[in-house]
């Protein structure tokens, strides 16, 4: 009986539909990265475009998913358990300046490394550069409205909504990458986000007599968002250190990547998802627990698939076309020296949750000086990585390493944090 009641429970439903949506993106995911390595394989030009986009993703984290569901996901879900309708027009007003800045402050440092560093390749680059940073603005745009769908509770709506983008994306990319190269990428992108913008944000923000909603800057807390997507920040600072020296090692690094983000995104993050809105409500610590035991499940068995079976998980989904015989090895490689540290990232970001709920007031202070612990250790880090002459590998393990640890040193600070102050 009270097995039944588990399965039919709410967060069972919604878990089931955020789950199985990113099992669908996911298997999307994994389509459109046979295509890329197909067409691509470890060129140097796929190499430069996942330079750009490394950036365009790490700024994301301050501005889409995680980031917004840290900051404005308990404050949402606590309008909504006292008002069934919330007046959006604000909110939508405040977007459109934001979006502005994002999309000037991505373009520059594009353009920078573009002319500074690739120094290559102008003619598809610079228009390649522009297209992200339209999809890193709209990106916000969009996540912001969805952070509010989860707060009411609508997880299936969400589920559609991010479904509906990827299988977009998804289905353009093929011929649009035939016809214009790596700016066929990312226009596929913005046409998908586009789609998502149109058919499911734009109904949200209809004039109602609902409660009014404010939001402001004051509202997002720097050190929150960095906090909130550590584990995502320490990986795309890892793969941008490992395109720096202008090979195809980040072309591997992304290969792996994107197979291990199927666990942190499609399941993790699913989980941290509703446990953050739970906790905004009741602090029980068993959902921290089974939360928990259920990473570790995953992270036993994907840290033994891994080991055990990389190569030929490598060469079943990559090798054709461009990609060689040479590629699955490499990929493969980084594939087994990331594996242990997104596990302890996996953990990291569950332990993290509880810590969130307790709101950006209560935690703003002693999140920023855990931020600044964390940012003293990249520093070091990074020091020590660019005064000695090490392969962009080497730098990779070392910097992915120290700082998984020390995230998830802050991970259980914070956690004791939650402790003394959850009332």
């Amino acid at each position: 009986m009270s097995l039944v009641k588990s399965i039919s429970s709410q967060s069972f439903l919604d878990f089931s539909f955020l789950f199985s949506s990113n099992i669908f993106k996911k298997i999307l995911g994994f389509f459109r990265e046979l295509i890329l390595a197909y067409v691509f394989g470890s060129s140097l030009i796929y190499a430069s475009y996942l330079l750009l986009k490394t950036l365009t993703d790490f700024l994301s984290q301050f501005t889409f998913g995680n980031a917004l569901q840290a900051n404005l996901l308990p404050k949402f879900s606590k309008l909504y358990k006292k008002n069934k309708l919330l007046n959006l027009n604000r909110v939508h007003q405040f977007s459109k300046s934001v979006i502005l800045i994002i999309f000037f402050f991505s373009l520059l440092i594009q353009l920078f490394i573009i002319f500074f560093i690739l120094k290559q390749d102008f003619l598809i680059l610079i228009p390649t550069s522009l297209v992200l940073s339209l999809v890193l603005s709209t990106n916000f745009y969009n996540s912001l409205f969805l952070t509010i769908i989860q707060a009411k509770g609508d997880f299936k709506k969400f589920s559609i909504a991010t479904s509906f983008n990827i299988l977009i994306s998804t289905i353009l990319i093929y011929p649009l990458e035939l016809v214009l190269g790596v700016l066929g990428i990312a226009v596929s992108r913005i046409i998908g986000v586009f789609s998502l913008t149109y058919f499911y944000i734009k109904p949200l923000i209809k004039p109602n007599n609902g409660l009014q909603v404010k939001l402001s800057i004051k509202d997002f807390n720097f050190s929150v968002i960095f906090l909130a997507n550590i584990p995502l920040f320490i990986l795309l600072m890892a793969r941008f250190i490992s395109g720096l020296n202008g090979d195809s090692d980040i072309t591997y690094f992304n290969y792996s990547f994107v197979l291990l983000n199927v666990v942190l995104t499609s399941v993790v993050f699913n989980i941290n998802t509703i446990v953050l809105r739970k906790f905004s409500f009741s602090k029980d610590l068993k959902l921290l627990l089974y939360s928990l035991l259920l990473s570790l499940f995953i992270s036993c068995l994907l840290y033994v698939f891994v080991i055990e079976f990389s190569e030929d998980i490598i060469h079943f989904i990559y090798k054709r076309g461009e990609f060689n015989v040479n590629d699955v090895k490499s990929t493969a490689e980084f594939l087994q020296f990331l594996t242990p540290a997104y596990i302890i990232l996996i953990f990291t970001s569950v332990i993290f949750q509880p810590f969130f709920s307790l709101g950006v007031d209560k935690i703003s202070r002693i999140c920023l000086k855990f931020s600044m612990f964390l940012i003293f250790v990249l520093f070091l880090v990074l020091l020590y990585i660019f005064l000695n002459d090490i392969s962009s590998f080497y730098a990779c393990f070392i910097f992915i390493n120290t700082m998984s640890l020390a995230s998830l040193v802050v991970s259980i600070l914070s956690l004791i944090f939650f402790l003394f102050h959850e009332n």
